[in-house]
């Protein structure tokens, strides 16, 4: 089993071993959580409180009458330049007593080790002292009047200066690393009308620079679509235009970044994430790609493309530096928002590289790959070579000998078609395997699809006795394959976590909670025709 040194849990580790407080076993060693700043009552049992407490990710987390401390929603990561690393943030609770939301910075010089570094907000000034979804720019030309490179945070409240709604505020520092102060309430919701409809929503601003037009853009989600506005001085806001996306409504955290494709074609991606698919309740992240004038952004196609296919991938923050584009999310569901938080309390997603390609049918899709060095986390690696398991052989399935490779690992697949045959009917990869349990991804060239399946994973992490919760957990999750010759296959497996990139076409992200000792892995041909495993490398 690989030991892995992970700064971000350093200090707080040491905490834990001196008050004799252990970390859960579900807490990821790559994927950045919170750190849990009161440990007295951090290690307590579950317990589901019958207080009566707003519906949230945490209003039935108690121990002892005291909240635990929680994350989800992170923020778009800002490059340091004075300092050289990434500073990014992420929503999260540090009150025991009463759940005020506020951000934690989080510190990183690659982009894959992260480092919870400090709460830096004051909101003992503020009219309800919560701080939701928001973005922070580095002001270079001071248009704001603050001072060159001054930082502007633009943040939702709850309530407003005189709106009683979600609304826009404001808050100041000279430099990265300094406290922000609040200003002023720069966007109140315009309430109810043709702009803001029924829920009143009004949040999450997403602000970039955008150079062609010499304005500020401003994203800002309203329940059923997502409202432009523009800016020469980060105050005063205009209206542009609404994107309508009522057929997927609820949507949330809206980002919009141009992308340039190897063909040269440049357009204009909007992602956001959604509580409807296919009519259906949903939680997860998806995109449109077009072109923008300026003030109205015009889709290629009507229907929004998934982002990720998996359960657990909410709340992207896309973010650009350097000409790339990088992206991560929450990893959790809303459905189910309530895991095991024994010394462990959610985590961020990895972050991942986008680009933009065109696809069979001629539109561009976005593609996605893991981060170059990715494969530094591990202390070793065996790779085998050119498998073939086929319905004319006797050999069906394969297992690699390195039988466990620990709690951390990272597979990286090529599987060719078996010429002249066609592709196996079925490629099932199991991983994580003991007795009864595994995680399974089944792969069907022929018919087009690829599924997740974790309903044998371990037991259900849930403490909520809500049936659709429990039934959320257990369901197949599956998305389009297409047909070709190879697909490489990336899967990090981290503690109790699963990510999964697929011909840089296809990603999935899951939370798997396996027994401790379930190691084992095994890719199956199932059916007529055959596969060629051209390489299997496993890190660990």
């Amino acid at each position: 089993m690989t030991a892995i040194w992970q700064p971000a849990t350093a200090l707080s580790d040491l905490v834990q071993v001196q008050e004799g407080l252990d970390f859960s076993q579900y807490r990821p060693l790559n994927h950045i959580t919170a750190e849990p700043f009161r440990n007295d009552f951090l290690s307590g049992p579950f317990q589901q409180t019958e207080k009566p407490l707003p519906q949230s990710i945490y209003s039935t987390l108690f121990w002892k009458g005291k909240h635990r401390p929680w994350i989800n929603d992170p923020c778009r990561a800002v490059w340091d330049e004075k300092r050289r690393f990434w500073r990014a943030w992420m929503l999260t609770n540090d009150n025991p007593d009463y759940p005020i939301s506020t951000w934690s910075e989080i510190v990183s010089p690659d982009l894959k080790n992260w480092t919870v570094n400090r709460l830096p907000f004051y909101q003992g000034n503020l009219k309800t002292q919560m701080l939701w979804g928001g973005s922070v720019v580095i002001d270079h030309n001071n248009t704001a009047g603050y001072g060159f490179g001054a930082v502007i945070y633009l943040i939702t409240l709850p309530v407003g200066g005189t709106s009683p709604y979600q609304s826009v505020a404001r808050f100041i520092a000279p430099d990265l690393g300094l406290s922000p102060v609040f200003d002023k309430i720069v966007l109140e919701n315009p309430g109810p009308g043709d702009i803001v409809h029924a829920g009143l929503d009004f949040r999450d601003p997403r602000v970039d620079w955008d150079e062609e037009h010499q304005q500020w853009l401003m994203k800002q989600t309203v329940d059923y679509g997502i409202v432009f506005y523009a800016s020469k001085d980060l105050e005063h806001w205009t209206f542009l235009s609404v994107t309508n996306l009522a057929a997927w409504r609820q949507v949330e955290t809206p980002d919009f970044v141009k992308i340039t494709a190897k063909d040269g074609t440049t357009k204009w991606v909007l992602l956001f994430c959604l509580k409807t698919w296919d009519s259906k309740p949903y939680a997860g992240v998806a995109y449109l790609v077009g072109t923008w004038d300026g003030t109205h952004f015009t889709p290629d196609e009507p229907t929004p493309h998934l982002f990720n296919h998996g359960p657990d991938y909410y709340a992207q923050a896309a973010f650009q530096h350097d000409g790339h584009t990088y992206c991560w999310g929450w990893m959790d569901n809303w459905v189910y928002s309530q895991l095991p938080t024994q010394g462990f309390t959610g985590n961020q997603t990895l972050v991942t590289e986008l680009s933009l390609a065109r696809a069979d049918d001629g539109f561009y899709r976005l593609n996605m790959s893991f981060l170059e060095g990715q494969h530094e986390t591990y202390s070793t690696y065996k790779d085998y070579w050119d498998i073939r398991i086929a319905d004319d052989t006797s050999d069906k399935t394969w297992s690699p000998s390195i039988v466990d490779p620990g709690i951390a690992w990272r597979a990286d697949i090529i599987l060719k078609r078996y010429m002249p045959r066609n592709w196996s009917d079925k490629i099932q990869i199991d991983f994580c395997i003991k007795d009864n349990n595994f995680t399974r991804l089944e792969l069907d060239p022929n018919g087009g699809t690829v599924t997740l399946s974790r309903a044998q994973s371990g037991n259900r992490p849930l403490v909520t006795n809500d049936e659709n919760a429990q039934q959320t957990w257990l369901q197949d999750h599956q998305a389009p394959l297409p047909m070709r010759l190879f697909y490489n296959i990336s899967i990090i497996y981290d503690v109790s976590t699963v990510e999964i990139i697929i011909n840089n076409e296809i990603y999935i992200s899951s939370l798997i909670f396996p027994p401790d000792n379930a190691t084992g892995i095994k890719i199956a041909h199932l059916g007529a025709g055959g596969t060629f495993i051209k390489n299997f490398r496993l890190s660990y």
